[in-house]
């Protein structure tokens, strides 16, 4: 098994996605608030980068329910923000989410090509790194980043799954990934860019949340022909 991590979302489209698992994180909302979502009890998402988008989706089919934000705020008229509070404690009878976000929608876009894609988060840490050992295929992380950037947390969970996976071969990302990981911390990784700019809201309950590592047994998978998501089967 190979393993490597794009340390800036910006580098995408200098790797060939063909062959690999391709693991999009977005730790600071996304990927947390999708797999916190669907293990209440919701169906399936579909991720849009535009909010045009979602509100069309919606006109033409009602009973869809739209979730994201923008600059970490609840985007006007959609039924929930990007909290994985939200949902948490929640015991939904299904229900369709259309997502929009500013850096976690977009990554899972760029993650098309890839052989399969898979959404990950501190949270599901454990869970995606025996899911992958399982698949037996090279790996790709793709951390969502803040606006095209690196982002710490993100990378250091990408770090955190690449040593769990045990591979035989890791590029240079997934070397530095690692030592991220190795060297910082997880509390510091409430500090990061993003980390702060959720302080500043009075965030603090939603990062603690976000920061707890290998608590879920949940494993989300992302459908490229379709555009759907859901939790994956029994595995």
């Amino acid at each position: 098994m190979r393993v490597e991590v794009i340390l800036s979302p910006e580098e995408v489209v200098h790797h060939q996605l063909a062959g690999w698992v391709c693991v999009v994180i977005d730790v600071f909302r996304f990927t947390t608030t999708i797999l916190t979502a669907l293990e209440a009890g919701m169906e399936r998402f579909f991720p849009v980068d535009g909010v045009e988008e979602a509100l069309s989706l919606k006109k033409s089919h009602p009973e869809l329910l739209l979730a994201g934000e923008r600059n970490a705020l609840q985007v006007p008229g959609f039924d929930f923000g990007n909290s994985p509070l939200e949902h948490y404690g929640k015991n939904y009878a299904g229900g369709e989410l259309v997502f929009s976000t500013t850096n976690g929608t977009k990554a899972v876009q760029a993650a098309r090509g890839a052989d399969a894609v898979v959404l990950a988060c501190l949270r599901s840490a454990q869970a995606v790194a025996d899911y992958l050992k399982g698949q037996g295929r090279d790996v790709l992380f793709l951390p969502a980043g803040l606006e095209g950037k690196f982002s710490l947390e993100d990378t250091w969970c990408a770090g955190l799954m690449a040593k769990l996976l045990q591979a035989g071969e890791y590029g240079d990302g997934a070397q530095a990934a690692m030592l991220l990981h190795e060297h910082v911390p997880l509390e510091e990784l409430a500090h990061s860019a993003h980390g702060r700019r959720l302080q500043v809201l009075g965030l603090w309950d939603d990062l603690h949340f976000c920061l707890e590592c290998s608590v879920s047994q949940g494993v989300v998978l992302w459908d490229q022909e379709t555009g759907w998501g859901a939790l994956a089967r029994e595995r």
